[in-house]
Order: C-alpha cells, then sequence, then structure tokens
C-alpha cells in the first residue's frame, strides 16, 4: 500500500511537467508580459519555448532513431517534462526575484525550485527516464531560463502581480491535469517518426557509446 501510494505522489508530480499543464502556465506568463512589457517580450518568451520544445523533440526522434548511450546511461529520449519544467518554473522564478521583494520572494523561488527538482526526481523514480536523460532535459531547459532572464532584465522593472485569479487558473489547471492524466500523444508519434528515419535514411549506423569519444580528447 505504502509502495503504491509513493507512486501516485510521484504521478501526481510527474504531471506538473507535463504540457498539459506546463503550457497553460507558460500562458499565463506570456500573457502577463505582454500587458505588463509589450508584444515583443512576450513573442520572445514564446519563441524561446519553441526552440526548447523543438530542440526536445528533435533530439527524442534522433535518440529513438539511434539509441544513444552517454557513460553506459540511456540516452534515448531526453525528459521533456524536465526540460519544460526548468523552463517555466525558472521564468516563474527569475519574474520573481526581479519583481516581488520579501518572503513572497523566497516563497516563489523555492517553489519554482522545488517543481523543477520535484518533477525531474518523479521522471527518474517512475522510471520514464534514465538519470542522464533527465539530466539533459534540465540543461536545454536551463538554457531556455538563461534566454529569458537575459532578456527580461533588460525591461523596465515591474510588480509581479500574483492575484487570486492567476493563482485560482493555476489551481485549475493543476486539477483538471490530475483528473484527465497526461493525454499528450507526443511521444507516440516522435517514435514513429524516428523509425521511419531509422528505416529511410542511414543517418544512424552502428554507434559506440558517446562517452568513448570524450575519452579520445
Amino acid at each position: 500500500m505504502g509502495h503504491l501510494n509513493l507512486w501516485h505522489v510521484n504521478k501526481a508530480i510527474s504531471l506538473l511537467g507535463s504540457t498539459s499543464f506546463v503550457l497553460p502556465v507558460a500562458g499565463i506568463l506570456i500573457v502577463m508580459l505582454w500587458r505588463r512589457h509589450s508584444a515583443v517580450s512576450a513573442a520572445r518568451w514564446l519563441v524561446v519555448l519553441g526552440m526548447l520544445m523543438g530542440s526536445v523533440a528533435l533530439l527524442k526522434i534522433l535518440g529513438h532513431a539511434c539509441g544513444f548511450r552517454l557513460f553506459d546511461d540511456r540516452l534515448t529520449s531526453p525528459s521533456g517534462h524536465a526540460a519544460l519544467a526548468a523552463a517555466v518554473y525558472g521564468a516563474v522564478g527569475v519574474m520573481a526575484a526581479r519583481s516581488l521583494d520579501g518572503w513572497r520572494r523566497g516563497m516563489v523561488v523555492l517553489g519554482a525550485l522545488g517543481l523543477v527538482v520535484g518533477v525531474a526526481a518523479s521522471r527518474i523514480l517512475l522510471r520514464y527516464h534514465s538519470v542522464t536523460e533527465v539530466v539533459v532535459g534540465l540543461g536545454l531547459g536551463g538554457l531556455a531560463v538563461a534566454a529569458f532572464a537575459q532578456s527580461f532584465n533588460r525591461m523596465a522593472p515591474s510588480r509581479l502581480n500574483l492575484s487570486p485569479l492567476v493563482l485560482a487558473l493555476v489551481v485549475l489547471f493543476g486539477v483538471a491535469t490530475y483528473a484527465l492524466g497526461d493525454r499528450t500523444n507526443a511521444e507516440p508519434m516522435l517514435k514513429h517518426f524516428a523509425y521511419l528515419l531509422r528505416e529511410e535514411s542511414p543517418v544512424c549506423g552502428p554507434m559506440p557509446p558517446l562517452n568513448s569519444f570524450l575519452e579520445r580528447l
């Protein structure tokens, strides 16, 4: 019973990194950037997210097609959950660090960090991804946060309004995601593309583990 309950806890935490929850939260950030700064700043954040998701999808296709390994650990499918969680919740932390003060700043920053760590750990504990795949996902999300922070720090300071409506929307997305589950079908589709790539193109021949290349340096 305890093992089953722990599985449900990890599953619920993992859903906080799913596209069905994270993308609506990212959408709220886009609206806030638009209203408090400019349409250009909102568009930049949208471009960063698009590049992140495109990079993760491309690496997943290549990984499923070629079966990469790094230091004898599986690197087939970089964790999109970890990447999106790091990017979106990291962006919330960046905004909070500049826009809030006192205990509210610390609460939001620690909460964002806790969500990122929780989602990343849950993907490993549920055995959906290897440690390497989660680390790669976190790295990609970290690059997205760095790009967002560089752009956000150039904007004029403004207050981050944690209104009850915004918090209620986030809670609503969370409840709906838990009730419906992660219904995205991206992974099977990417696996199908990878299968076509492997069958129709010789891009993935027999490959040694990636760490063998590092050992030669």
